[in-house]
């Protein structure tokens, strides 16, 4: 198998267990804890799960100092933090659709900073993806005449800091290991949110078993597992292309809430599919093979 296949199994298998995010995130709303509690568990679950895995292995270094994963940390808490802050003015729809334009800006920088050439294939893709998002968020042309200004702010800050983590991404596995990345960039996180919501710590000490498995199982399943995952595959493919495949998570997530919530799927939502599943093909087959 070549490196490009094995980026790309690496990448959709990252954006799987991204999708299960929500499922987890339905279940533990559910139980009546807040969104800032449930961040919060799901990083502290993530360096607990990964701090005794390296410590125990010793596979790799726990923490690394160096100053793009530091950054990577930074802006992987601030995409979370911007994404559900916007979701409160806009509908959920929108805002997912301007966070996963991410790839747009991925491109133009790579290109910026790293000399990459966008591929007329990888434009392509890239189109038929955004498309694919605007279907699939049940959005509808004149929508954005009533929209909130801060919300536009928020969610389009929420797609720039994720672009440059995943851009930083490309950098990063370079000089460290994926797993000394992901632990820092957790506990970095962690750090971050505990600052930004003081508030919702003390709450976290009479959470329930079942909330505190749930967090668990979010923090293996939607946070350790697929940042692991695409960074590996940024490191065999880009942040350009490892990015635009990655905007599959989005479908993934609609048919996983559909068969495990049971969640209503749409036409316009199935026709979005589509045209994210072909754009996954285009940017796959679309570069020059060495």
């Amino acid at each position: 198998m070549t490196a490009r296949s094995q980026g790309f199994i690496l990448v959709f298998l990252s954006a799987l267990f991204y999708s299960t995010l929500g499922i987890f995130g339905k279940y533990i709303y559910n139980t009546g804890i807040e969104m800032s509690s449930v961040i919060i568990l799901r990083f502290f679950a993530t360096v607990i799960l990964l701090g005794t895995f390296l410590l125990i292995s010793r596979k790799e270094p726990l923490l690394t100092l160096s100053r793009p994963v530091l950054f990577q940390g930074v802006f992987f808490v601030a995409t979370a933090i911007f994404y559900f802050m916007a979701v409160k003015y806009l509908s959920a729809g929108l805002a997912t659709v301007i966070l996963f334009a991410h790839p747009a800006l991925v491109a133009v920088l790579a290109v910026i900073f790293y000399r990459e050439k966008i591929k007329a294939t990888q434009v392509f893709g890239l189109m038929l993806a955004l498309l694919g998002l605007f279907f699939i968020s049940e959005l509808h042309i004149g929508d954005s005449m009533a929209l909130s200004p801060l919300g536009l702010t928020l969610a389009i800050l929420s797609a720039v800091v994720y672009g440059v983590y995943v851009l930083l991404g490309q950098k990063s596995v370079k000089t460290d290991g994926v797993w000394t990345i992901t632990f820092t960039v957790a506990l970095m996180g962690l750090v971050i949110l505990a600052l930004v919501f003081p508030r919702s710590i003390p709450a976290l000490f009479s959470i329930t078993l079942y909330q505190l498995l749930l967090g668990f199982a979010m923090a293996f399943f939607g946070t350790l597992l697929p940042v692991v995952l695409l960074l590996k595959g940024v490191q065999k493919l880009g942040a350009s292309i490892g990015s635009l495949i990655s905007i599959i998570e989005v479908p993934l997530a609609l048919f996983l809430a559909y068969i495990v919530l049971g969640e209503v799927l749409t036409t316009r939502q199935i026709v979005g599919t589509i045209l994210i599943v072909i754009s996954t093909i285009v940017a796959i087959g679309g570069k020059d093979k060495k």
